[in-house]
């Protein structure tokens, strides 16, 4: 049988470091993503509760209304 040499396979200090820089480039691009997400979901969040509290704001009032009315008319009833 015929054999051939090995491969040999040579790594560079410039090999590290370029595969290093690469790292630390997706690392921080991972980081800015997560904080975008994380100020979009606060965002959301606030938003939400903003439209809740004028949902219940919106009810108290139409609950309020209602009294007023059914207290005018019972008043009417009553005169």
């Amino acid at each position: 049988m015929l054999r051939r040499p090995a491969t040999t396979l040579t790594i560079t200090s410039e090999d590290v470091a370029a595969y290093e820089d690469r790292r630390a480039r997706e690392a921080l691009v991972a980081a800015q993503q997560a904080r975008r997400a994380a100020a979009v979901a606060a965002a959301q969040a606030q938003a939400q509760q903003e439209a809740d509290m004028e949902g219940v704001d919106r009810v108290l009032q139409e609950r309020e209304r209602e009294g007023e009315i059914r207290r005018e008319y019972q008043h009417h009833l009553t005169v």
